[in-house]
C-alpha cells in the first residue's frame, strides 16, 4: 500500500511539473511571436506625447477609455487589431492631442515626423496581427 501511495505521488509530481512546462510554453510563445512589438521611436512619442492622458495616471476619463498604452500590448491580437485602426484613423484625421489640448500644450502637438511615424506602426503591426488571427 506504501508502495502504491509513493508511485500515484511520483506520478502526481510529474503531471504537475509537465503541466506547468506546458502552460510557460505557450504564454511565452504567445507574448513574443504575435505580441504587438513597440520600437523604441513609438513608445519614445507615446511617452512624449501621449502617455500623460491615456494612462492611469491621466486626467481625462474619455482619454482612458479609450485607450490605455500600459494595456495595449497585453490585449488579445482581435484587440489589437481595433485599437491599432483607430489609432490609424485619429492620426490621419488629425485629432489628436486634440486642438484644446494643443492650445494650452503646444509642445504635445505631433510633429509630422511623429505622426508618419505612429501611422506607420500602427498599419504595419494591425496588417500583420491581422494575418496571424
Amino acid at each position: 500500500m506504501r508502495r502504491l501511495s509513493v508511485v500515484i505521488f511520483a506520478m502526481l509530481l510529474v503531471g504537475f511539473g509537465l503541466q506547468s512546462f506546458t502552460l510557460n510554453k505557450e504564454s511565452t510563445l504567445g507574448s513574443e511571436d504575435i505580441g504587438l512589438k513597440m520600437p523604441k521611436k513609438v513608445d519614445a512619442i507615446i511617452q512624449n506625447k501621449c502617455y500623460g492622458c491615456h494612462s492611469a495616471n491621466g486626467k481625462s476619463d474619455k482619454a482612458k477609455e479609450k485607450l490605455m498604452w500600459d494595456e495595449l500590448t497585453s490585449m488579445n491580437p482581435s484587440q489589437q487589431v481595433e485599437k491599432l485602426k483607430a489609432i490609424g484613423k485619429v492620426l490621419s484625421e488629425g485629432a489628436m492631442p486634440p486642438k484644446k489640448m494643443v492650445e494650452k500644450m503646444p509642445e504635445k502637438k505631433l510633429t509630422e515626423k511623429e505622426t508618419k511615424i505612429m501611422s506607420k506602426w500602427a498599419s504595419k503591426g494591425a496588417s500583420k496581427l491581422s494575418k496571424l488571427i
